[in-house]
């Protein structure tokens, strides 16, 4: 459209100049066909001539002199005309040249008016967008800051159980697993998962591990380990570690109180204020007979921790073992004014009134343990035999059955009951259960006892002969 409309102004244009030119060409053209000026005044020169050679010609010069007036004047006509024309054609092509650049004058103000619109639009969305993305970056910033903080909060919580789950495997032994499994498998737990712990802290956890499995010999190496490596880096430590290869040693490997007594012996030479370890190798030299050395590690601990119930306890056990039944019921009273709902206490001083004579102050100690602990198969036992002791074999006999109905493997309280049915001529039940006594002993590797009801069961049958 545009190219179409820019060719016709240039056609009319066109033929307005060729009009021009042939209008400023024509008076020329004429001019050039007529005489030269200087010809009219020659032709009177001739004529006046003729005429005095004629006569009657004398007038013909002022005949034509009519004529030559319009000649005379068509050059300021002719060039009126042109100025005229070119003025005319000059205003139309300045008109054009006002009209085109009044186009291109309007054409580049709508194109920047346009450019404005579109700018402004584009700045608004642009800035709009901007708004968003900074609305955005700033829900971003604050998410990443909540974000942060929730990640440090963790790092300090993870840091601060990694903390308290170190600090519990290092005072932790052997005897804290089996009191306290729940807290000793949470502290292992943590540090296993804390890719920070220490190689020892990771050897303390496994060695947790294993023995809540029932991998004891495992454990027992894992410890000896452990005791070995911190020896000269934490004596301390490696005591903890010593005193746990003598707990598990004693009290799950079958027993064996030998390797315990030389793995407190490690443990109280790192650290001499060790009293667990006194207290637990007086057991285990207890359990070889070797009731006076048990009796002075009770000493040595209960000079370093004076109120421990449980060595009080362990210490009247020894003394009633020795026939100290006075001293052993000293220690008891004092272990239950430290401890006064232990129901184990008052069985053993039962036991201990019941050695001394006193069956009555021995059946109330029995009463207290089984009030204290309704599942203490020991306490039923204990009472059986004094009750027993006083002629009241037919409630010796319920306490045995409760025993056994708590607890049905306890080869000792088959023997007891047996003897009771014997002195109740219950000769058939006496058989059954020094039977189940031999059985059971020998499973358990108490061939002692086995021989006991062996024994029992040969003089049984003596009586039954003819």
């Amino acid at each position: 459209m545009t190219s179409a409309r820019s060719k016709r102004p240039q056609h009319a244009m066109a033929r307005k100049i060729v009009a021009f030119a042939l209008a400023f060409m024509a008076p020329i053209a004429a001019a050039e066909s007529d005489p030269p000026a200087s010809q009219p005044t020659e032709a009177p020169k001739a004529a006046t001539t003729a005429d005095a050679r004629t006569g009657p010609l004398v007038n013909a010069p002022s005949q034509r002199q009519p004529a030559a007036a319009p000649e005379a004047a068509l050059p300021d006509a002719t060039e009126i005309e042109i100025s005229r024309r070119f003025n005319d054609l000059r205003r139309e092509l300045l008109d054009g040249r006002a009209k085109t650049v009044d186009w291109w004058l309007a054409a580049t103000a709508i194109f920047l008016t346009l450019s404005g619109i579109i700018a402004v639009i584009a700045g608004y969305l642009g800035f709009k967008r901007f708004r968003e993305i900074e609305t955005e970056a700033r829900g971003n910033v604050e998410s990443s800051r909540i974000h942060a903080e929730e990640a440090r909060n963790l790092v300090v919580e993870i840091k601060t159980r990694r903390d308290e789950a170190v600090s519990l495997l290092k005072g932790l032994t052997a005897e804290d697993v089996h009191d306290d499994p729940d807290q000793a498998r949470k502290a292992a737990e943590s540090v296993q998962s804390d890719p920070t712990a220490s190689p020892l802290d990771q050897a303390v956890a496994d060695a947790v591990r294993l023995q809540q499995r029932g991998n004891i010999e495992e454990a027992i190496e894992k410890w000896r380990a452990i005791a070995v490596v911190s020896e000269m880096a934490d004596k301390e430590f490696s005591a903890q570690a010593w005193f746990s290869v003598g707990y598990l040693s004693q009290e799950h490997k079958e027993g064996i109180p030998e390797t315990a007594i030389d793995a407190y012996d490690k443990a109280l030479q790192l650290n001499p204020d060790f009293s667990e370890a006194y207290n637990n190798r007086g057991n285990a030299k207890s359990s070889l007979g070797r009731h006076e050395e048990a009796i002075a590690d009770y000493d040595a601990a209960l000079q370093l921790k004076p109120e421990d119930a449980e060595v009080y306890n362990n210490r009247g056990v020894a003394k009633k073992n020795l026939g100290r039944h006075e001293e052993a019921i000293a220690d008891y009273d004092a272990a239950l004014q430290l401890k006064p709902e232990d129901a184990e206490v008052y069985n053993n001083r039962g036991v201990a009134n019941d050695n001394f004579g006193r069956h009555m102050e021995a059946i109330a100690d029995y009463d207290t343990a089984i009030k204290l602990d309704k599942d203490y198969a020991k306490a039923y036992n204990n009472r059986g035999n004094t009750k027993n002791s006083l002629g009241r074999h037919e409630e010796a006999l319920a306490d045995y059955d409760e025993a056994l109905r708590l607890k049905p493997d306890y080869a000792e309280v088959y023997y007891n009951r047996g003897v009771t049915n014997v002195l109740l001529n219950r000769v058939d039940e006496a058989r059954r259960d020094y039977e189940t006594v031999i059985s059971l002993a020998r499973n358990a590797g108490d061939e002692a006892l086995a021989n006991d009801a062996e024994r029992a069961l040969k003089a049984l049958s003596g009586e039954q002969a003819p």
